[in-house]
């Protein structure tokens, strides 16, 4: 029961690091005038893509993880 609770708590707080993370990034990019728009759409879209791509692992794993069968035997 302690280890779910610490691994969720890990989990919200890696979440909560990263958003701010991607905000500040995202703010530096836009408030940067000496940057190319070039540049600005070029990491947008690799931001973009990166978390569609970590959406798509996390719901791909939590599918594979709810459709496992165990057998539960003892060796």
């Amino acid at each position: 029961m302690l280890k779910k609770i610490g691994v969720a708590l890990l989990l919200i707080s890696l979440i909560f690091l990263i958003g701010s993370g991607l905000y500040h990034l995202i703010i530096a990019i836009i408030n940067d005038p000496g940057l190319p728009l070039l540049i600005r759409f070029a990491l947008a879209g690799l931001i973009i893509s990166l978390l569609v791509l970590l959406i798509a692992l996390i719901k791909e794993r939590w599918e594979d993880k709810k459709n496992e069968k165990f057998d539960h035997r003892e060796y």
